[in-house]
């Protein structure tokens, strides 16, 4: 077994990290950053960039530059419309149903798009540990479904990753607050990311760490903010250029990337310049936004949504039959926990100091990688007790939801209920397995369902079939169904539901294991095309310095080097035929420089 990496899947930025002699370590990425930007773009040659280099080209490609795909990921495209305006890129309806991404005319789905993220983060961990890497730990917000769950699951297959676990962000987090550590205390682990947000409520006893209750919003993050934002500068262009925005994709995207930047300098300081000029010309000339915009202005704008999060907080208290008294720590977690006035709000819910010795957007990374080393045998000494997110169920008669686990179940977990039919003689059963919260069956995720078949004839009422639910630590439900009477019982295992079928994802996986390579060798191309660039110059460098010293031959012989070096430039893509070459230019600069 290799090392198995830890990995935060961001909305905004992800993280990697891994377990060296019993301690975490963040794994840094090709540009030399510790984070990378949950960032896909595409350019016009359809050349493919993921990270800080399709980040830079968001402004002015924006249709063609992918990010916040995970609010999108294993989500129907009839639930997201809500989150469209999110976004600079086009969200279709997939062939399932699903949220897929139209680029260059063909369509991607949330999955694919963050495989790719996931790959760049696997090669970095290659190339940083110097070894291959086929297995990972995954996090996702407490609150994904299993469809999103899964969806997540089956990107990292498709990255090339043998995802081993997938745990709650909150609880990741906790994981590295209870790393090595032997106090006893309650904690409390607000996670406020780029496009989601949790709170857990955990108990830590030395070497166990108890979820006792988790809550969260999975349309509610950074991103959110910055719409109110991007919303009040369109407010103020308005009212400064008597025209209102136009919808011009580039023009759009210019103003959300300066609401960013905006809310991210007002972390630090009380006000900051919005100036863009030139922002679009129309019939009229150009037109510009310059505007100040104070911490007050910009808290006055997201009030609401802190509130959103800190009732979050108190219904996760209430889950977990807690006061606010019996709260020692608080850990903050995800980027828009550093707004100034969240950790205001949180610290008076609280009344608690907050816990800042985590980095908040490497924690749950860290917390990964401790959870994959514990998978490793090389952690020794944590046990993680986790809760179900969802209450589980089936559907009964009249389409109700008969709830078998609550939601904030310690795992592992087991629940039975009898059913029976509901017309005589019935020879079948269906039992329809269900996630959610609400009364009424149609209501909550369906995850799956099946029959129970050949029951003895009977009145209506009384066969009585036994339904029994099993989870395990990692999540896995097992669902029965036995006919009391005969004996006769079925069995399904919802490890994978709500997802894409077996023979697409391989096929996905083929085909993005193709697209690595084909990275791979392009990166090899232009990495040898550059050598040979460096070398034409310094050549010309030495023919320049010693026309009048060189022999005639040598220069003859350097002239046709040149010519040779450049035509290859021009023609040649083979990276072997241009190695080649770059070692025979190697070698005349070399008989060059001995001549003079």
């Amino acid at each position: 077994m290799g090392t198995i990496i830890g990995i935060d899947l961001g909305t905004t930025n992800s993280c990697c990290a891994f377990m060296e002699r019993g301690e975490p370590r963040v794994i840094i990425n090709e540009e030399g950053g510790r984070t990378t930007p949950s960032v896909v773009g595409f350019a016009k040659d359809g050349e493919r960039f993921v990270g800080e280099i399709a980040k830079r080209q968001l402004v002015v490609n924006p249709e063609s530059t992918v990010y916040a795909i995970k609010r999108f990921m294993g989500r129907r495209y009839r639930e997201c419309r809500a989150d469209f305006a999110l976004v600079g890129y086009p969200i279709v309806e997939g062939g399932s149903g699903e949220c897929a991404v139209e680029v260059q005319g063909r369509l991607f789905s949330p999955r694919e798009l963050s495989a790719f993220v996931l790959q760049k983060l696997k090669k970095a961990a290659e190339d940083f540990l110097g070894e291959p890497v086929t297995e990972a730990v995954i996090t996702v917000p407490a609150y994904f479904t299993d469809s999103q769950r899964q969806a997540t699951r089956d990107a990292g297959t498709i990255a090339g990753l043998d995802v081993l676990r997938i745990i709650n962000e909150p609880t990741a987090a906790a994981l590295a607050y209870v790393h090595d550590r032997r106090k006893s205390s309650t904690i409390a682990v607000y996670d406020f990311g780029g496009g989601t947000f949790d709170v857990s409520i955990l108990h830590v006893e030395r070497d166990v760490a108890e979820v006792k209750a988790t809550r969260g919003d999975n349309q509610l993050g950074g991103a959110d903010l910055d719409r109110l934002l991007f919303d009040w500068l369109s407010q103020q262009f308005q009212r400064e250029n008597g025209v209102p925005l136009p919808s011009d994709r580039v023009v759009v995207q210019r103003l959300r990337d300066a609401a960013e930047r905006a809310k991210l300098e007002l972390s630090t300081a009380t006000s900051t310049d919005v100036q863009l000029p030139f922002l679009f010309v129309d019939a009229a000339g150009p037109h510009h936004l310059q505007v100040t915009v104070t911490r007050a202005i910009f808290e006055d704008l997201i009030a609401g949504l802190v509130e959103r999060t800190l009732a979050e907080c108190r219904a996760a208290l209430t889950d977990a039959k807690m006061s606010v008294d019996q709260i020692d720590e608080v850990v903050m977690v995800g980027g828009s926990s550093r707004i100034p006035m969240v950790q205001e709000r949180v610290k008076a819910l609280f009344g608690r100091p907050l816990n800042k010795g985590f980095n908040p957007d490497e924690v749950v990374a860290v917390g990964a990688a401790v959870q994959a080393g514990m998978l490793e045998g090389d952690v020794k000494g944590v046990t993680l007790l986790d809760v179900t997110n969802f209450s589980l169920g089936i559907e009964v008669k009249g389409g109700q939801f008969g709830r078998l686990i609550p939601k904030n179940t310690t795992l592992p977990a087991m629940a039975r209920r009898q059913v029976s039919t509901v017309v005589d003689n019935q020879r079948s059963v269906k039992i329809h397995i269900l996630q959610g919260e609400s009364p009424v069956a149609r209501e909550n995720v369906s995850m799956g369902e099946f029959e129970l078949n050949n029951i003895q004839p009977a009145p209506r009422g009384l066969p009585r079939i036994e339904v029994t639910f099993q989870i395990d630590a990692n999540g896995i439900v097992d669902v029965t169904a036995r006919d009391t009477r005969s004996g006769l019982s079925e069995q399904v295992r919802i490890d994978a539901p709500a997802g894409i079928s077996k023979a697409d994802l391989e096929r996905l996986t083929a085909q993005h294991a193709d697209l690595a390579a084909a990275d791979a060798a392009a990166r090899e191309l232009k990495a040898v095309r550059a050598t040979i660039e460096g070398q034409i110059v310094s050549l010309e460098g030495l023919q320049r310095a010693h026309q009048g010293v060189l022999h005639r031959s040598d220069l003859d012989g350097l002239d046709q080097a040149l010519k040779r070096a450049r035509m290859a430039l021009l023609k040649s893509s083979d990276p072997s035929n241009l190695k080649e070459l770059a070692d025979y230019l190697q070698r005349v600069q070399k008989h060059v420089r001995a001549r003079v």
